[in-house]
């Protein structure tokens, strides 16, 4: 079997054939045929062996990616198994968690309540402790203030003495004020009034009377009576009584020697020196004549009949009616002080001598002290002492309430649950 083959030129016109084969050309063409035979055998060999080796290189891929998809699979299963155990052992985990975690919740809910309980009974007990300690406090305080008023009460009534009244007043009124208690401003304020009307009542100035008592007791010692004593202040010099007199000779020689140095008249010089000799021996006469004969009007004669030893005993007397005056004016005795001024007052007027110039001084200081009226109606402080009554009062009320509430609480408590039986619960 031969093959005819077209040989196509460059041109792509097929050349002209020529069936006369010419001898030199025809085994050149029939060599060529069979090497393309062979050639495409071998072609057909080799696609062969590479589709064998294709099929070899796939087969063996495809087994192994097999192999490794079991693999893999068999890893994913066991994965997945020990996270389905991991699962179930985090949700027993869980659960656990979950039942302690409920469990502590109720152990802090019991905690809790019992913490409540006991904040509840410590403000409780701090309450009452604050109150107990202000109750102390108050209570002192209030001793305190009803001790001062108590000291102004005694000091109006028995001695009248207004000052330190005051004193005692603003003392409790300073005590007030620094404890600042809001249920006290009551009683403040009613000291307040107490010592407002004691500030502005009229009182007797007991140091100035007293003093004028004593200036009266030395007046009545060393005043003349009309019978001269021992007591009594000696006779005028002389030279003071013709200066009393009225002699200007012997009261100014300096006006006498300038007269008579302006005037040098020798009649003047004689007239001047009888009248001073004239002066001079009336002066004489009549200081000799008085001391034999005295002329003096006295309302009591028994005053002018008065020996030494009854005059030192009238002034003995007179003095201690000075002293009970003084203790009439300290006590308070309207009585007892007139009758003491009146009976001093009428001793000068009869058993002393009126001209002298210190029983004038205490005939006046006596008159002054018998007008003077010890018997000025002062305030107290009743109200003071009302109000502290009051809060006493008040005091004892609050101290039985809360007494008997705390009895009454102690009866309807209910006792507390154990904490194991609020856990188990």
């Amino acid at each position: 079997m031969t093959e005819k083959r077209t040989e196509i030129n460059p041109s792509g016109t097929p050349a002209p054939s020529d069936n006369k084969p010419t001898p030199d050309k025809k085994p050149a063409a029939t060599q060529p045929a069979g090497k393309a035979r062979g050639a495409a055998r071998t072609a057909m060999r080799v696609a062969l062996a590479v589709l064998v080796i294709v099929a070899i290189v796939l087969g063996a891929g495809l087994w192994y990616q097999q192999r490794t998809f079991k693999r893999f699979s068999a890893q994913l299963q066991s994965s997945v198994a020990d996270a389905s155990s991991i699962a179930s052992q985090a949700r027993e985990q869980a659960q656990q968690a979950v039942s302690l975690a409920q469990a502590q919740a109720q152990q802090v809910q019991a905690l809790q309540a019992s913490l409540d309980q006991s904040q509840a009974r410590y403000k409780d007990l701090e309450q009452a402790f604050q109150t107990l300690t202000d109750s102390g406090s108050e209570l002192t305080l209030i001793n305190d203030v009803e001790h001062l008023v108590t000291i102004a009460h005694q000091q109006l009534a028995l001695g009248g003495n207004v000052a330190n009244a005051i004193i005692a007043l603003e003392t409790a009124q300073a005590q007030l004020a620094r404890a600042n208690r809001p249920n006290l401003a009551s009683l403040q304020q009613t000291i307040n009034g107490d010592l407002d009307r004691l500030r502005m009542a009229a009182t007797t100035d007991v140091p100035m009377l007293s003093q004028h008592l004593d200036t009266l007791g030395g007046l009545i010692a060393s005043a003349p009576l009309l019978v001269p004593d021992a007591a009594a202040p000696g006779l005028p010099a002389p030279a003071a009584a013709a200066a009393q007199a009225g002699n200007p000779a012997a009261a100014s020689p300096a006006d006498t020697s300038d007269a008579s140095a302006a005037d040098r008249v020798w009649w003047r010089r004689a007239v001047d020196g009888a009248y001073t000799w004239s002066t001079e021996a009336w002066s004489a006469l009549r200081q000799d004549m008085g001391q034999f004969i005295s002329v003096r009007r006295a309302a009591d004669p028994a005053a002018l009949l008065m020996s030494p030893d009854q005059a030192a005993q009238l002034r003995q007397n007179l003095r201690l009616r000075v002293m009970t005056a003084q203790l009439a004016l300290l006590m308070r005795q309207p009585g007892v002080w007139k009758s003491e001024t009146q009976a001093l007052l009428q001793a000068l007027d009869t058993r002393y001598d009126g001209q002298a110039a210190q029983t004038r001084q205490a005939r006046k200081i006596a008159q002054s002290l018998a007008d003077t009226a010890i018997d000025v109606k002062l305030p107290t402080v009743d109200n003071s002492l009302q109000a502290l009554q009051t809060l006493r009062d008040e005091q004892a009320k609050q101290a039985a309430q809360p007494s008997q509430g705390a009895a009454d609480g102690a009866a309807v408590q209910p006792q507390p649950q154990p904490q194991s039986s609020r856990l188990q619960e």
